[in-house]
């Protein structure tokens, strides 16, 4: 059962509803709060004003190339921890990534082309954004395309793109383009049907979020100049060659739940309370003058015969004499305010909301002290965020293999190529960086033990060597092992005394 669009509203029903807490949870990491909290409304259509101009979100100001004057906006601040919770993961699991192979030793073809669809797919660069999109959203879609040029390789789309179908035969993968004053819905289908799968790419003109006919797909290729593929048939295929992988899904939210949930409310009692102290140390917390009325008279009326009105201001006041008599200056007063109460409630307020997300609070950057420590003390107070992080590595670890397989059933299915469809092999390393002589130590003693091969010892220890580095070094090790094997070291056997007999 596929998807109707026409005239129908999109994003359709009943993703629609699942899509708006997307964009919810995308305003909340993107410190778009203004956008989503009640009271910062509220604050927006209050009379108070701050002089200096936030940032907003570029299409705020720039509509159809010209620029929108900019409006004053109110004094609200945001301390934006929620950035934090979905970033965190997505370092950790950045910089253990390493090494992806084909799973054989004799096939140097897969083992090349392995390489290609890495390379082509940009996973070392793509991962992070994934996994932050992932915790974000609480999803992350897939799909795997080929060309005769490059291959094939895989994507990752945003799971608002991706929407499967009731019987789960197929999926679409959908989004909006914006050609001048015109709209259009592009929509590449993937269904399975009598041990096929089928890749039908469709086209529909839009009005507003509306959606109206469709149109024929090369028509619209050729009016705008691009290209877009052909419909494919492909045999034999019984698989679809896109997915999605959910966060912390369960049987009532199979396609996920967003990272940030449940702290929402927590970032915005954060912002509030900020914003509050911030308005009265804005209103109340400048120095302010006070001198005698004596002395206000005369400069009022000093000005009052220049400009014609009653004034003082600070410049006027450079320079004063005062009364020797009873010691009458000018003085400033300024506002002692209590604010200790404040800044205790924000700190637990941060801690119940790391606590909420699973993050730890050395990770976060706060309740930190000064002094070196060691990798395992590192992870000991890393702890939480490493087996959350750890939890989602070995969710995307799945993921990618998959895709990296049906890219090479893609290859052999629509390419001249016949290789076994194999799942890669991806090598994870260490999520906390250690000190260069922990961490050699450690793969020496590995290598020494027998648990690890040389080539993986000298990959660990030099991660940014080239793979011709890494084989000279390893042929010149094996080298000398071969020749202190031809020249043993002769040992002299201890003397022996025999008694008399």
């Amino acid at each position: 059962m596929t998807i109707n669009y026409v005239n129908q509203s999109f994003p359709p029903e009943p993703f629609n509803k699942f899509i708006e807490t997307i964009r919810y949870y995308r305003a909340l990491y993107d410190g778009n709060h203004e956008d989503i909290f009640p009271r910062a409304q509220q604050l927006f259509d209050s009379d108070i004003r701050s002089k200096i101009q936030y940032r907003k979100h570029p299409r705020r100001y720039f509509r159809y190339g010209h620029v929108e004057p900019k409006v004053t906006l109110p004094h609200y601040v945001v301390v934006n921890f929620s950035s934090v919770v979905a970033e965190l993961p997505a370092d950790l699991i950045n910089r253990s990534l390493g090494n992806i192979s084909g799973d054989t030793e004799k096939d140097e073809q897969l083992l090349d082309y392995v390489k290609q669809i890495e390379k082509i797919s940009k996973i070392q660069s793509k991962i992070w954004p994934a996994v932050v999109q992932h915790q974000v959203d609480g999803a992350i879609a897939y799909r795997c395309r080929w060309t005769q040029e490059k291959g094939a390789w895989f994507e990752f789309k945003p799971i608002d793109m991706y929407f499967e179908h009731e019987d789960e035969m197929g999926a679409d993968i959908a989004w909006v383009e914006d050609r001048g004053k015109e709209k259009y819905l592009r929509v590449e289908r993937q269904r399975l049907e009598n041990n096929q799968l089928l890749i039908e790419q469709l086209v529909f003109l839009m009005e507003g979020e509306k959606v109206k006919e469709q149109i024929d797909s090369q028509e619209y290729a050729q009016q705008y100049d691009i290209v877009i593929p052909d419909d494919l048939v492909l045999d034999g295929v019984n698989e679809l060659m896109c997915d999605i992988l959910p966060n912390d899904e369960t049987l009532l939210e199979p396609r996920g739940r967003s990272g940030l949930r449940n702290i929402d409310t927590i970032q915005d009692e954060i912002n509030w309370t900020i914003t509050r102290d911030s308005i009265v140390f804005e209103k109340h917390g400048k120095p302010k003058l006070a001198i005698p009325r004596k002395l206000w008279d005369t400069v009022a009326q000093t000005n009052e015969k220049f400009y014609g009105q009653r004034f003082v201001r600070n410049a006027d006041l450079e320079v004063v004499s005062y009364d020797e008599n009873n010691g009458a200056t000018p003085q400033y007063i300024t506002w002692d305010a209590q604010t200790e109460q404040s800044f205790e409630h924000v700190k637990r307020l941060i801690d119940y909301m790391l606590s909420i997300s699973k993050t730890s609070a050395q990770a976060a950057g706060v309740n930190t002290d000064a002094g070196s420590r060691s990798a395992i003390a590192i992870l000991y107070e890393w702890i939480q965020s490493v087996i959350k992080a750890e939890a989602i590595k070995d969710k995307f670890d799945v993921f990618i293999k998959d895709a990296f397989r049906k890219c090479i059933i893609l290859e052999n299915t629509l390419g001249s190529s016949q290789f076994e469809v194999k799942e890669p092999v991806i090598e994870w390393g260490d999520m906390l960086p250690k000190a260069d002589s922990e961490r050699d130590t450690e793969e020496s003693t590995k290598y020494e033990k027998g648990v690890q091969s040389l080539e993986t010892t000298i990959r660990n220890i030099h991660p940014d060597w080239s793979e011709e580095a890494i084989m000279d070094e390893l042929e010149k090790i094996q080298d000398e092992n071969a020749r202190d094997s031809l020249n043993p070291t002769y040992i002299q056997p201890p003397k022996v005394n025999l008694g008399d007999e």
